[in-house]
């Protein structure tokens, strides 16, 4: 157990030092790349950039694990081989499956990170992210509503307005349709403004009129009211466009938007294969480290280091094409979904054990 702690520190120790490394260097780069034109065209304030890259960190830390994860195992079982400390571990009793277990636990545990993080945090990170540049810093409305929000419907009642206010949390020019039998009309209420009440959930119609109809789709008798409460099935947080990439969702957030489109007739493909894709990637760090592994089975004597190094990158730049590619595929329609989503994690996951296996039997 002392062995297996020793091990998962030195991953975790070289896991830090990428992570810190990567989040500064894109930081930097960024900030370097922005201020030629970008800052200096729209002048934002110093409170508005720290925010701007802080808001940041959560969605950089995601991107960044599988790299400090493929590096720290690849760079721990190196340092072990080199220093004899592989060999000193056999030497104790310990098999390759005991040597491979604090690598392989620290694959998941940065998986589970990323979990945590791209499920809870990035979601709320992003949406602030996307405010403070297109809203803060470019001074653009925050008015805008959300596409599709326009038309709502629940069962047989329609909803529909024609703008909406996020400071004041009011539609304006509001229609409630209720349908009846072969989609004729059975009752309309249309109001100038609608306000909500957030304490009861519901809208206060103002300057409503009401009409209703005969079953034959004519209008039977009207009616007036100053206000009127209901419950309409729209929330003000719903109103907003969201101006957040599919990757910067959380996979509820995926899931519901597919049922919706499910239920409207949208195609929602390619969400699917955004789902997939993240879902995948929360296990990157895992699958990505075992490439690290096949260097704890052989002696320093009859590897070379700085090839396998090289094979190790090389294999790593290989899952980012492999899931650019089953994304690209995904979403044309050339794969399904779900073999889109996992494409890069099972050529890289086979390639791994395979390679470990090899290796295992010529050491």
């Amino acid at each position: 157990m002392i062995l297996f702690w020793y091990v998962l520190r030195d991953f975790f120790r070289y896991v830090f030092g990428t992570l810190v490394l990567t989040v500064f260097l894109f930081v930097l780069f960024d900030f370097i790349h922005k201020t030629t034109k970008y800052f200096a065209r729209y002048e934002p304030s110093t409170k508005d950039i720290f925010s701007f890259y802080g808001y940041q960190v959560p969605g950089l830390l995601i991107q960044a694990f599988p790299i400090a994860a493929l590096i720290a195992s690849v760079v721990t079982m190196i340092l072990f081989n080199r220093t004899n400390e592989i060999t000193a571990m056999r030497a104790a009793g310990m098999g390759s499956f005991r040597i491979s277990l604090p690598i392989a636990s620290g694959g998941l545990i940065l998986s589970l990170l990323s979990i945590i993080i791209g499920e809870i945090v990035l979601p709320e990170t992003s949406k602030r992210v996307h405010y403070i540049q297109q809203v803060l810093i470019e001074r653009e409305s925050d008015s805008q509503v959300m596409e599709g929000a326009r038309w709502i419907r629940d069962g047989k009642t329609l909803y529909h307005f024609r703008d909406y206010d996020p400071m004041a949390e009011t539609m304006q020019e509001v229609r409630v349709i209720e349908i009846g039998e072969e989609f004729k009309p059975k009752r309309t209420i249309e109001a100038s403004l609608a306000r909500y009440l957030a304490g009861e959930k519901s809208w206060v119609l103002h300057n409503v009129k009401i009409l209703y109809f005969w079953p034959n789709g004519t209008v039977s008798f009207s009616e007036r009211h100053e206000s009127i409460t209901i419950n309409i099935p729209i929330k003000p947080s719903k109103l907003r466009r969201d101006r957040r990439l599919p990757n910067e969702l959380s996979i509820r957030e995926l899931n519901d938007i597919i049922s919706k489109g499910v239920v409207t007739g949208v195609d929602i493909a390619g969400y699917k294969v955004d789902m997939h894709i993240k879902l995948a990637f929360h296990f990157a760090s895992f699958v990505v480290c075992l490439i690290g592994l096949r260097f704890g089975y052989r002696s320093e004597r009859s590897m070379e280091t700085a090839k396998g190094i090289l094979l190790a990158i090389g294999i790593g730049v290989s899952y980012w094409f492999f899931l650019n590619s089953g994304r690209a595929l995904g979403k044309r329609g050339h794969l399904p979904p779900l073999i889109a989503g996992w494409l890069a994690n099972l050529v890289v996951f086979s390639y791994s054990m395979i390679s470990i296996l090899k290796t295992r039997r010529a050491g």
